[in-house]
């Protein structure tokens, strides 16, 4: 009795996780017929999960696309069945006029295996786990928690122009002559002038808590890429700043230092790491969004990977200034969402790059 209870929580927990790691999508299909039957019903249902795939694949970025169409196309196709699930139609036509079937249905996607085909294909996986190249990251989350703004300075510019008009009039008769002179005046005033716009400044706040969100964000990433993640912290034995000393450059400034950052990158050489990623979410935008009532929450993301062999780094795969929107009743939950939104973004992107370039 208490093997079948284990097995059957064991499926439950199983249920769970592929709901979790499930994305909804939508398709839809159509056949045309001769004869209408439940066959015909459910051709035109397999042609919808075909169009609800193709509507999935669109959300891949370009480098899984590229993968994609390149090596795995044929891989997918075969596991359709185990990819789409849950299917529910939405609504259905049949146009006997023409002898038309149509369909439209709701499907769920399972990210976990589709995550899985790429990463047994990237070529980390395809080596002996002794041999996963090292890979650390410093990956930090900021929140604009002031801004300044100015106002424009406005220069107002008036030219007056003054002018004078001469007229001399003569007159006479035979006996005697009388000249005439009049003058006048005429004011132009042109009007004109410029404003100086100043950038808003901003001061930053680094967020320990979602600082450990990103950090487990990148070690499941990593570690299921098939790399071997390492912490930052064993940097510092090599020269690189301590952690305390990257929160002080973000207090002011919204990205690190050219300078800091190649100090990181030469430790990570001295310290014969594989590979070193560096990045940061900014949270900014606290709003109410107008059409919902939520609490709306931007965060940008930047993420940058160097690979380093014979004793140089050399940038390998980056994300660049990439905004995401998380909305929600609670300002929290909205901001916790946007970074993992953020976070998982950039490292989904930067290790299907590096997939893509069968870099181990």
């Amino acid at each position: 009795m208490t093997r079948y209870l284990i097995s059957f929580l064991v499926a439950l927990l199983a249920l769970g996780s592929a709901t979790i790691e499930a994305k909804e999508v939508r398709g839809v299909g159509s056949v045309k017929y001769s004869w209408f039957d439940e066959k015909v019903k459910l051709k035109a249902i397999d042609k919808a999960k075909e169009d609800a795939w193709k509507n999935y694949v669109g959300s891949f970025t370009s480098a899984q696309l590229a993968m994609y169409q390149s090596q795995l196309k044929s891989q997918f196709e075969a596991e359709l069945p185990n990819l789409i699930s849950s299917v529910r139609v939405e609504a259905e036509n049949n146009d006997k006029s023409q002898d038309l079937f149509n369909v439209a249905i709701r499907a769920e996607i399972n990210d976990a295996l589709v995550a899985e085909i790429f990463r047994r294909n990237s070529a980390a996986a395809n080596q002996d786990y002794r041999d996963s190249a090292d890979f650390g990251s410093l990956f930090l989350a900021k929140v604009v928690v002031s801004q300044k703004r100015f106002d424009d300075r406005r220069t107002d510019v008036e030219r007056t122009k003054t002018n004078s008009t001469l007229e001399e009039d003569f007159a006479s008769d035979d006996s005697s002559s009388v000249d005439s002179v009049s003058s006048s005046e005429m004011t132009v005033r042109e009007s004109g002038g410029s404003a100086v716009s100043r950038r808003a400044e901003s001061e930053y706040e680094v967020n320990e808590d979602y600082n450990g969100s990103l950090a487990d964000i990148v070690y499941e990433k990593l570690e299921d890429a098939g790399y071997f993640p390492l912490e930052y912290v064993e940097l510092t034995d090599c020269g690189a700043p301590f952690i305390e000393d990257v929160y002080g450059e973000f207090r002011s400034n919204a990205d690190m230092s050219s300078r800091m950052e190649k100090t990181i990158r030469d430790a990570a050489v001295d310290c014969g790491w594989s590979y070193i990623g560096i990045g940061a979410v900014t949270l900014s935008g606290h709003r109410n969004d107008t059409a919902t009532g939520l609490r709306a929450v931007d965060a940008n993301v930047s993420y940058s990977v160097w690979s380093i062999e014979d004793g140089r780094a050399r940038r390998a795969a980056s994300v660049r200034n990439k905004t995401h929107t998380a909305m929600h009743r609670s300002e929290l939950a909205a901001e916790q969402e946007a970074v993992i939104k953020a976070a998982e973004y950039a490292l989904d992107t930067v290790v299907a790059k590096l997939q893509q370039k069968s870099i181990r």
